[in-house]
């Protein structure tokens, strides 16, 4: 079975999520044995292990210097082309990377939009600039054999666009490295000494809430509290300078850290808090569930798929008051308790989101789609 997985970029050459994911999910498959992979991306080409076996085909690369949504189009013309050469049995597009000409592939593409974020923009103008990426985005749905969705409020947006075309939607979820037993198992003998640490890893934007999280400590502050929790913040952004200069005391601010660093970090934390306003299936909540970490998240994107009562909190995205009460309340939890939450998350990850599972759903969605073919 021929699977050609489309891309603008793999991690880490390009950075983002969905980058990352096509790196991964591109491993997995390669070492799983059941699919001949070749990857389209816009590096110079022997990115990966030669020993995996995966083809690899470079398309020339965007230019960041024109328009972005025209080059997206363009680029999609490229990777077009090679496929007309391929002719693969599959094809998996992340993102926009078939787009014109797509009728010539619509009975063997699969689309991922992943986060969707176009569709959960928060201002006018956020809503009135991701215009044409919905429009491009609907049209592909519509244009193609399946969609992924990533599960969780994510599902409703892609059977909406969908509607009334061939085109199923499919949930494949997020996937993440789950280890024997949880990384940090024996470490972090700190975390029940003194304030509980919280651990924030992200983009420091104001989608990702900070601000919600910062008042949320200044209200502990002002409260006497402040020995309650420890939150620390780990990340970089456009708001990294703002938060430098006005930082409450019960707040640690470690910018952008290396692996080493964000390893640590997890594995000394009691939770993860991600008070975010809106998200795909965040990689972040997955990777501290694989550290049997509890989870305080908003109840966005498909993060309702992860996190529920057993092994954290699912609150309203921008809701201070109810982040507050979610902290409160974890921190009056005995270490007991937080440790079967830590124990039910990583029960759940591995059950659900670790790469072997997620990847023999990919294969089962591939074989189900060249078996419809050849019908």
């Amino acid at each position: 079975m021929r699977v050609a997985l489309c891309t603008d970029g793999v991690f880490p050459q390009a950075m983002g999520g969905m980058q990352r994911h096509s790196r991964l999910l591109a491993e997995h498959l390669a070492r799983g044995g059941h699919v001949k992979l070749t990857v389209l991306h816009p590096h110079a080409v022997g990115i990966f292990d030669p020993a995996l076996g995966i083809e690899e085909v470079h398309i020339p690369d965007i230019d960041t210097h024109k328009l972005y949504i025209r080059e997206l189009w363009r680029y999609s013309d490229r990777v077009g082309k090679e496929l007309e050469r391929i002719k693969p049995d599959v094809i998996l597009s992340q993102g926009f990377c078939v787009w014109k000409g797509i009728d010539r592939f619509s009975d063997r593409l699969i689309i991922h939009p992943h986060g969707l974020e176009m569709f959960q923009m928060l201002t006018r103008k956020e809503r009135l600039l991701g215009w044409p990426f919905r429009a491009g985005l609907r049209y592909m749905v519509r244009n193609s054999a399946v969609v992924i969705s990533l599960g969780g409020k994510l599902t409703g947006i892609l059977q909406g666009l969908a509607k009334g075309s061939d085109c199923r939607v499919v949930v494949i979820p997020n996937a993440t490295e789950v280890p024997q037993v949880p990384r940090d198992k024996g470490q972090g003998s700190s975390i029940n000494a003194g304030p509980l640490p919280l651990l924030f890893v992200g983009r420091f934007a104001f989608n990702k809430g900070l601000d919600v999280l910062l008042a949320v400590a200044r209200r502990l502050v002002a409260d006497g509290r402040t020995d309650l929790v420890r939150f620390q913040l780990a990340g970089d952004g456009p708001l990294l300078e703002d938060l430098k200069r006005d930082l409450p005391p019960n707040v640690a601010l470690f910018g952008r850290v290396d692996d080493a660093q964000l390893n640590t970090l997890y594995a000394d934390c009691a939770a993860l808090i991600l008070p975010t306003r809106f998200e795909g299936m965040p990689t972040v909540v997955l990777e501290a569930m694989a550290r049997a970490k509890p989870i305080i998240v908003s109840d966005v994107g498909a993060s309702g798929e992860l996190v529920n009562p057993h092994n954290g909190y699912l609150l309203p995205p921008g809701d201070a008051e109810a982040l507050s009460q979610a902290v409160v309340a974890f921190a009056g939890r005995t270490a007991e308790v937080r440790a079967r939450m830590g124990e039910y998350s990583f029960a759940r990850v591995n059950e659900l989101f670790s790469w072997p599972v997620v990847v023999r759903r990919f294969e089962a969605l591939f074989a189900e789609l060249v078996s419809g073919a050849r019908r």
